[in-house]
């Protein structure tokens, strides 16, 4: 690289960010990053032909949220950035889902210098104030850098390259006494991290471990990461056929699977299908479990490990949250392998090992017509019936369109009731760390990702009050929000129900003050709508969301949370 000069450590990291392919950057400007974002663009909200990096204004733990959005939404990573104090708190939230999900994404966040520790600076985050490089740390050991010592700025980004590239977030924190220096021609190397990883090549798999059990069942668990590769609805269906096995899939997963897979069971866990449960709990020690990406999180096996005689991980990239030393062997009550490598690979070798069979002559077990509902309560006269709600939706998606479940009934009633995904929509919840209006800056990042996708986001009347302060940042952008309210936290309800029998329903500190969300949208810049408890607007409605140059736009949905469906295995454990 030709360095201009002077050539400081904040024109070298923002060079580092363009070669990532960093090209928004979300958040609030402050003291500590002024000098930082002074390099930065304002977001135009529209394509640009340059390499400028943009930078959106919005509230920090909106911000935090958005590059999850934005690379679900296209493959690229982008930035969130805070000054100190409370403010770097805010971002983290998005931290958070970021590492617990395995997605990349940067994290930019201001430090007070460390020569003013013990002197009782404003918002102080040296180890005497917040410690906030130790807290980071913490949940990011390999993914923190502290950038104190301008010498060995190349080596820390070259560290977290790797880690963006193997699907994690990264964190800088950045003094900014330090990074206004000239950059010294003297750097140091570069240390990277990398896991122990169990691994075997697929051919070795097959034939030590799976041909003894070629006449055994298997079932394939499609898990979270198995998204991001090219066709892996095309491939999950191939691997399917070869090993005439059927297939449940996490909530995240489901982008995984064809909607016309002849052998998708439904969804695993959370909001899961009775007929893939069922498959889970039989597995036994003469079983195979092949996981395409194995998620082995509270909410898909509820804490259960895999019964089968052995399991077979498939992964592109070394695993990272959730897993020990690159691998779920203690995930496993059987033997775990795994192999590592592309999948398309992977699945072809499993394909010349045993010959995918057309769906007519496979039969597999398991895979009937999507399940029944589960129900237990019905909506009000005045509330939509969410199994219609979810129905008629699902009819009404177009191409090229992507939504996210906040933190609410959403994320848990939708795949119930449809139990397989769409061809057109792709649908992704933050449900691993939980942080309740994650979605909505989800969506803003999808958006700003693409402006010419759809974006929707289903959120709580309980979530909005994350996010309900940044409404009219995102006016412009053409999202469609959909506001289910029932003036409770619902899914507390619904589950104290039975992890508090014969308390009174006072006591379960569910409820919320009611309120005209359509009428806040409106009057920060959005459409405001309401659907009508009996749906005969909903074509309409959504017919307008599809539209294009329009302002974003709120649906208040009129939703009871005595309308139960589905399961939240969750609630067992507490």
């Amino acid at each position: 690289m030709i360095r201009p000069s002077p050539y400081d450590g904040y024109q070298r990291l923002i060079d580092a960010m363009r070669e990532w392919g960093v090209r928004t950057c979300f958040g609030v400007n402050g003291g500590g990053v002024i000098h930082l974002l002074k390099h930065l663009a304002p977001y135009a909200h529209r394509r640009r032909n340059d390499d400028a990096i943009e930078f959106f204004n919005v509230n920090e733990y909106v911000a935090g949220f958005m590059p999850l959005g934005h690379y679900l939404s296209s493959g690229r990573v982008a930035a969130a950035v805070a000054t100190t104090g409370a403010a770097t708190k805010l971002l983290l939230c998005g931290l958070s889902d970021a590492k617990l999900h395995n997605l990349p994404a940067l994290y930019l966040v201001a430090a007070t210098p460390s020569g003013l520790r013990d002197s009782a600076p404003l918002q102080d985050s040296t180890e005497s104030g917040a410690n906030i490089a130790a807290q980071i740390a913490a949940e990011l050991p390999h993914g923190t850098f502290v950038i104190d010592d301008l010498s060995r700025l190349d080596a820390q980004l070259s560290a977290a390259a790797h880690e963006l590239a193997h699907s994690a977030p990264v964190a800088f924190v950045l003094p900014p006494n330090v990074l206004n220096a000239p950059l010294p021609e003297q750097a140091a190397a570069a240390s990277i991290h990398a896991p122990s990883t169990p691994h075997l090549p697929a051919e070795t798999v097959l034939d030590r471990h799976l041909a003894p059990r070629r006449r055994a069942r298997t079932l394939l668990l499609v898990g979270d990461e198995a998204h991001a590769v090219p066709d892996i609805a095309a491939l999950t269906t191939q691997l399917c056929s070869a090993l005439n096995a059927p297939a449940v899939w996490s909530i995240n997963g489901a982008n995984a699977i064809a909607h016309d897979n002849p052998y998708a069971a439904g969804y695993l866990g959370f909001g899961g299908s009775a007929q893939a449960a069922r498959l889970w709990e039989s597995l036994g020690r003469d079983d195979t479990l092949v996981s395409v990406g194995y998620c082995g999180d509270e909410y898909t096996v509820n804490f259960a490990k895999a019964k089968a005689g052995l399991v077979w991980n498939l992964a592109e990239r070394i695993p990272r949250y959730g897993s020990r030393d690159g691998g779920f062997a203690h995930l496993a009550g059987g033997e775990f392998v795994q192999t590592v490598a592309p999948l398309r690979e992977t699945i072809a070798a499993i394909s010349r090992w045993s010959p995918p069979r057309p769906c007519a002559e496979a039969r597999p077990a398991g895979a009937a017509a999507a399940a029944a509902v589960r129900e237990r309560g019905r909506s009000g006269p005045d509330s939509v019936d969410l199994v219609d709600f979810y129905r008629r939706l699902d009819r009404l998606w177009r191409p090229g369109s992507i939504g996210f479940d906040d933190v609410c009934m959403a994320y848990k009633d939708r795949q119930h009731v449809l139990q397989r995904p769409h061809p057109h929509m792709r649908f992704y919840a933050l449900y691993r760390g939980s942080a309740m209006g994650g979605a909505y800056g989800a969506g803003l990042g999808a958006k700003t990702a693409d402006p010419r996708r759809h974006v929707f986001v289903f959120s709580g009347d309980g979530c909005f009050r994350l996010y309900g302060g940044a409404l009219a940042e995102a006016a412009a952008l053409g999202i469609a929000l959909f506001v289910l309210d029932n003036g409770a936290y619902g899914l507390i309800e619904q589950a104290l129900e039975h992890v508090l029998p014969g308390v009174r329903r006072e006591r379960y500190h569910g409820g919320l003050a009611q309120a005209d969300y359509a009428a806040i949208a409106a009057a920060s810049g959005w459409i405001g709508c309401r659907l009508r408890p009996d749906l005969a607007n909903l074509d309409e409605l959504m017919a307008h969301a599809y539209r294009t140059e329009r302002p974003s736009m709120l649906i208040q949905v009129p939703v009871d949370a005595a309308q139960i469906l589905g399961t939240n295995p969750r609630i067992a454990n507490l």
